[in-house]
């Protein structure tokens, strides 16, 4: 499976779009990391790793830029973010807890939540920052 940027999941902010941008890529890392015949522990690992570290820091970010702009909808946005969290957070601890096939899930979900989520939410935080030309 391969998670591919499409421009319908711009929000016309260079930054937020470079960050999901990223996220895609890191998903891609994990599959590219599951696939083939070489499966390789390290690699795996680092992959998860890299995944769900950044994650969070993209989810610190938008957060920040969010407080600093006082984005009204940011206490709902918190609360979907703080789920997307604690569930990627759960699939790599029962990778890491022995559950091999967990790793195969963790790509999937971030990836088909982040398209909703940036569809669905993050466009309006785009629409918001541009509206009041705050960034």
């Amino acid at each position: 499976m391969h998670f591919d940027w499409e421009t319908s999941l711009e929000t016309g902010h260079d930054d937020i779009d470079a960050q999901h941008r990223s996220l895609f890529a890191l998903a891609n890392e994990l599959e590219d990391a599951l696939d083939g015949d070489d499966y390789d522990v390290d690699t795996v690992e680092n992959a998860i790793y890299g995944l769900t570290d950044y994650v969070v820091e993209h989810f610190t970010d938008e957060e920040a830029l969010m407080a600093e702009t006082h984005y009204p909808g940011m206490a709902a946005h918190r609360s979907l973010h703080e789920h997307l969290t604690r569930e990627t957070m759960a699939l790599a601890a029962r990778y890491f807890n022995g559950e091999r096939v967990a790793a195969s899930k963790i790509a999937p979900f971030v990836a088909g939540w982040l398209q909703e989520h940036i569809r669905g939410e993050d466009v309006h935080v785009a629409q918001f920052l541009k509206r009041t030309g705050l960034t």
